[in-house]
């Protein structure tokens, strides 16, 4: 429940019309699920203005209208108030300041590179064998998604759980301002988002603001196998937790054992943990999950037993069992480091068929983005990948620079949409065979993937 006058405040709104008496019983961006009585907020992006919907919202039973743009507001209904504001998107973080403010618990912030879902959603399995977490819904990690979460906390919450993602400067500092952290994760340190964030330097530069701006106690769990991140061991000021593979760590992945469904572990050397994925940077998340499940006083049992029962989420690095063949989908991005780890798992499967690689464009990589599309084309004519099938624009130049280094041209298929690419695969896919599909999110590399599980 929201007071119009605390709206006001926190805001930094104006009161355009109706009384500050008034109050809501919540927050709405979206007139397709908004309930009566609450609060629109009519945010404006590149390809929306939610200013176009206010009319809909007060006849769906919005109380209170928070906006913008006055152009857009021709009259004021009855019985409705109305704030101006200066960025409906920065009022919304505001409101959800508040409203996080309101509640005594601990905030976990996830970011990095790449991996970042799986572990947000690791850390919250592990957890909720004993608290009633909440976290974020798929990947809604940016300035509106990162609000709308922490506007769900409840009192029957214990922990919050939240992705936070960013491809320009700043935004990680709002995220945090917004969320107030009091634990921060971050899991690598990788060129992604390169258009705005320049390089690794610029991407270093932003995701540490999470460690800048944590609040009390400030403790954090970084990845010591990052070769940035590990240098932030030098720092004893602070409560760093690192976790991989390396001597130095306070959470240490040996022995480490590929087996066919999985990957198994001794953690410090005492403790066996399994996992349900094939992909070697599935153990750095495991570990800062275990991490966080240890700092709430879960028994080790009682971690292993969720670890081990954890699935992936769908898109990444999901295996799919067909009747002819194994996809691996990848489907929902794709950055360098990503693409890399992906291939890894690819070569590491044993098969009587194929290895095949769908690879869809890795975009916002500004002026890197040919540099990297050629660098995988060299890297896979060198690994066990026996069909190369890429998609797109830049990924013309991964096809170019296989058959140059080497690769038989027989086996590098270039297209430039998902229907020629679903033909060839239609035709050419054997039993046996192992497919990993991996792009950018708009490359929509998941129509792949979709097409083939409806072909069987």
């Amino acid at each position: 429940m929201f007071s119009c006058k605390d709206l006001i405040k926190v805001t930094d709104g104006v009161l355009a019309e109706g009384t500050k008496q008034r109050r809501c019983s919540g927050i709405s961006i979206d007139t397709r699920t908004i309930a009566e009585g609450q609060a629109f907020v009519a945010l404006t992006g590149n390809n929306f203005d939610g200013h176009d919907f206010i009319s809909r919202a007060i006849e769906l039973g919005a109380t209170v209208i928070i906006y913008a743009d006055a152009g857009k507001v021709q009259a004021f209904e009855k019985n409705v108030t109305y704030i101006k504001v200066k960025n409906t998107i920065q009022a919304l973080g505001a409101i959800a300041r508040f409203h996080r403010q309101k509640f005594d618990i601990p905030v976990i912030a996830v970011t990095g590179s790449s991996g970042k879902t799986t572990t947000k959603e690791m850390i919250s399995w592990v957890l909720s064998s004993r608290f009633n977490v909440l976290k974020n819904k798929g990947t809604q990690n940016n300035l509106i998604g990162v609000p709308l979460t922490l506007l769900q906390i409840h009192s029957k919450h214990d922990i919050c759980v939240v992705e936070m993602g960013t491809n320009r400067m700043g935004e990680i500092k709002q995220l945090t301002q917004i969320a107030c952290p009091n634990i921060g994760v971050i899991t690598n340190i990788g060129p992604s988002h390169l258009e705005f964030l320049k390089d690794l330097k610029g991407v270093y530069k932003e995701k540490v603001e999470l460690l800048r701006n944590l609040s009390i106690p400030g403790i954090a769990f970084l990845n010591k196998a990052d070769v940035i991140l590990g240098k932030l061991i030098r720092i004893r000021s602070r409560s760093f937790f690192f976790f991989g593979i390396n001597k130095e760590c306070d959470l240490r992945a040996t022995e480490i054992t590929y087996k066919t469904n999985g990957i198994s572990f001794l953690l410090n050397g005492v403790h066996p943990f399994e996992i349900r994925h094939c992909a070697l940077h599935s153990v750095a998340n495991s570990l800062s999950a275990i991490g966080c499940g240890f700092l709430f006083g879960l028994d080790a049992n009682v971690i292993k037993e969720q670890i081990a029962s954890f699935d992936s989420p769908d898109m990444r690095l999901k295996e799919v069992h067909l009747k002819k063949c194994i996809i691996f989908d990848d489907t929902y991005n794709s950055n360098p480091q990503s693409l890399k780890q992906a291939i890894d798992v690819l070569c590491r499967q044993e098969t009587k068929g194929r290895r095949i690689l769908v690879m869809g464009d890795m975009l916002e990589l500004g002026e890197k983005s040919e540099e990297f599309h050629i660098y995988f084309g060299r890297y896979v004519s060198k690994k066990s990948v026996d069909i190369l099938v890429t998609m797109g624009k830049y990924s013309k130049s991964t096809a170019e620079s296989a058959r140059n280094s080497g690769m038989n041209t027989a086996t590098v298929h270039h297209f430039d949409d998902s229907h020629a690419v679903l033909e060839f695969l239609h035709a050419s896919i054997k039993d046996g065979d192992v497919l990993l599909v991996k792009g950018s999110r708009s490359m929509r590399m998941e129509r792949i993937v979709s097409f083939l599980k409806e072909r069987g």
